[in-house]
Parts: structure tokens; sequence; C-alpha cells
């Protein structure tokens, strides 16, 4: 809300300028022999000025309406994050360990640190599997065995540090369920093995959002089809132009139809998932 306050607020700066160049004109109409500046130059002033305050106020425009686009769709997105807390044997929180999230296929580390409350987490992670290390002086280094990180999901992993060297390591074989405690958003995701098995009539992968919860093909002549082949979706019993797409982050929207603009091919698709409600921002 602030920052649309704000550009509120500098198109209002603008409009008061130009009727100051205007009040300033007529006085020097009225009164030339106070000005500095001829009447010729005057004019060529504020021909500059009117062209320099209409492109800042479409810049302005743009940034605006860029910012409000982009904040419909930011809690939804093709990355997950990884969180958690880091307890002592005890059970009370240890702030300031260093813990290192990992990408099982890639090897790429993600460091941070806990904060006074023991907790942790790593924002906008490739989906994949992952394992999270943690060490601290006076305690055992301790690695989770790893986790598979779907889209859009927040996983939680929390560690139970030992009492020991930092150089001695603990390898921690179970970990917690993965059921989501965090985000509450309701919605399933279809893995790529899914896609990869299951038939596909004209090898449209977006057929496979039937098999979710919530989700029923629906009859609506009156909406274009866009890039889902002719299938509309209800989902959650909405309408099947009020569904939004989001493609690696992206809005996949056609903006005539509502309709999905891009359809990935089957083969180039890792996974997906279907959000039914409760959004996050």
């Amino acid at each position: 809300m602030h920052r649309y306050v704000s550009v509120l607020f500098l198109l209002s700066v603008i409009a008061v300028d130009c009727r100051e160049l205007h009040f300033s004109r007529a006085r020097l109409l009225a009164e030339p022999a106070r000005s500095p500046l001829g009447s010729s130059e005057f004019v060529l002033l504020e021909v500059f000025l009117n062209r320099l305050n209409k492109k800042l106020i479409y810049f302005l425009l743009l940034a605006a309406l860029g910012t409000f686009c982009g904040s419909s769709v930011a809690g939804q997105d093709a990355t997950g994050r990884v969180t958690g807390m880091i307890y002592d044997p005890s059970g009370a929180v240890i702030a300031d360990a260093h813990i290192s999230v990992t990408n099982v296929a890639t090897h790429i580390s993600r460091e941070t640190t806990s904060d006074s409350t023991g907790f942790y987490q790593v924002l906008a992670l490739p989906i994949g599997y992952y394992t999270v290390s943690v060490e601290h002086p006076g305690f055992k280094s301790a690695t989770t065995a790893q986790s598979k990180l779907e889209i859009n999901q927040t996983l939680k992993i929390d560690l139970k540090m030992e009492v020991g060297a930092t150089s001695d390591t603990v390898t921690v074989e179970s970990n917690a369920g993965t059921v989501e405690t965090i985000n509450p958003t309701l919605g399933s995701t279809v893995s790529d093995r899914t896609v990869q098995d299951m038939p596909l009539n004209g090898r449209n992968a977006l057929d496979l959002a039937l098999l979710q919860p919530g989700v029923l093909p629906a009859d609506n002549p009156a909406n274009g089809s866009g890039g889902t082949r002719g299938l509309q979706f209800s989902i959650g019993g909405g309408r099947s132009d009020s569904n939004t797409f989001v493609l690696d982050g992206g809005l996949n929207n056609d903006l005539l139809d509502n309709g999905v603009v891009y359809n990935p091919n089957p083969d180039s698709i890792q996974e997906f998932k279907v959000l039914t409600s409760n959004f996050t921002a």
C-alpha cells in the first residue's frame, strides 16, 4: 500500500510543479523586466519540462502497474524453501549455529545462521533433493539424510545437536515427516514420474490436473480455451476463467480468455502443483 501512496504523491508533486510553471509564465508576460529569461527562452524551458514530466509520469505508472501485477503471484513461484529449528540435547534452542543446505544433484550449498530463537530458513531454492548440515562450537556437526523439496513447498527440517567436538560428525538418518506445517496453502503436486508414466491424450500434461482433489472439468463454451486445447478447469467450485497459470514464477495467462498461454511439452516438465485455496501473499 505504501508503494502506491508514494507513486500517487510523486504524481501530485509533478502536477503542482506544472501549475507553478504556468503561473510563472503568466507573471513573466505581465512583468517581463523582473525575469532573467526572455519570453522565447521561457517557452522553450516550459516545453522541455512538460515533455520531461510526461515521460516521468508514464514511467511511474508503468512501475506501479508492474509492482501490482507482480505482487499477485509472489506467493506462487517455482521454487521452495527449507526452514527448521536447531536444538541441543536438552531441547533448548541454539543460536548462531552455521547451517548449510546442499542440493544433492548439483552440490551447490546455501548458507545461513540460526537466530536467537534457533530458527533458520533458506529461501528460493530450486526443487530437488537437499541435505542440511549444522555446526556450532561445543557440539558435534550434524548432517541430515536427503529430503525432497517440491515446488512451492516449505520443507521443515529440525536438527538436534549432540555435545562434543566440532570435528565429530553425526549423520541423521531419519527426518521428520514432510507434511506441510507452515504454509497454509492447500494443493497437490504432480511429479515428473507421473507426467512421464501416465497416459496423456495429445500429450497435454495439464490433463493430469484432473487427478487432483477439487479439480473438475468445466463445460464453459463461452470462454476460449487458450493453450489448454479445449479443456477448462473448475478448481474448488470456482469459475474456469478465474484460474491463474504460473510458469517458472512468471504469469502465464492469456489476457483475452484468461487461459494458459504456453503449455509446455511433457518432456520438459519437472513437476507442477495445483493450488486450490488459502493462497499466501
